[in-house]
């Protein structure tokens, strides 16, 4: 048997309240806009506020019965909270060190300057060709290049931004370790599915100005917004 470390795409939902009904609520509502994609998805689910007292037998009851698969918890969790997690044999997740660090610097260099620093030892992928159906292309802790189409059920990920040139009809996943500065550019806008850092929109929920055009999806104020890529 060999033990290995590996990255995998999760969907992760914040909550902020302690009645876990609005959560039923939500989880509900995104798995009716695609019942396919969401059946038995796993899903981490994270608190920023360490003052809630949520019942995480409750909460996995919850996930449950929306149809999808709870991995873990993650986020400012108190050592009251992760106790109570880990009696419901629940996993505490953590972001790495080293994200944790990019993002500290990143947050120093802009209070100071008013700018983002660029990180000049980024990686990049570049893939060139069609990504087909069922194909996953992933960047490790860099940016993913794709010279081609990415098609329907075809999945490209990236720990930093992707840049496609050509069309997006898959899924197209950025910041997949947590960074809320990744972006994805693409020439022609017509996904499956769009996520920055986690943050995720159906095609159904994004805007129909941008449909077929030239595109940059990206995250402000934790929501994902798009832009029009010839204007940039």
């Amino acid at each position: 048997m060999t033990l290995k470390s590996l990255n995998f795409t999760l969907l992760v939902v914040n909550i902020d309240s302690e009645d876990l009904s609005v959560l039923s609520e939500e989880l509900q509502r995104k798995r009716m806009t695609a019942p396919e994609f969401f059946n038995d998805a796993p899903i981490v689910v994270k608190l920023d506020d360490h003052s809630l007292n949520v019942d995480f037998s409750q909460l996995t009851q919850v996930v449950t019965e929306q149809g999808f698969i709870l991995v873990g918890v993650s986020g400012d969790l108190s050592d009251t909270q992760k106790e109570h997690v880990k009696a419901q044999k629940i996993a505490v997740l953590r972001s790495s060190k080293r994200q944790a660090r990019k993002e500290q610097a990143s947050v120093e260099q802009g209070s100071s300057s008013g700018e983002t620093e660029v990180n000049s030892d980024v990686k990049t992928k570049v893939y060139t060709g069609r990504v087909r159906s069922g194909q996953q292309i992933y960047a490790k802790e860099g940016d993913l290049v794709i010279n081609g189409d990415v098609g329907a059920g075809a999945e490209v990920i990236a720990d930093g931004s992707i840049h496609i040139y050509g069309a997006l009809r898959g899924k197209a996943l950025a910041g997949a370790m947590g960074n809320k500065t990744a972006s994805i550019f693409c020439q022609l806008l017509s996904p499956e599915l769009v996520s920055v850092a986690g943050i995720y929109k159906l095609s159904d929920d994004l805007s129909e100005d941008f449909a077929g055009k030239g595109c940059i999806v990206s995250l402000e104020n934790e929501q994902i917004v798009l832009a029009n890529l010839s204007k940039i």
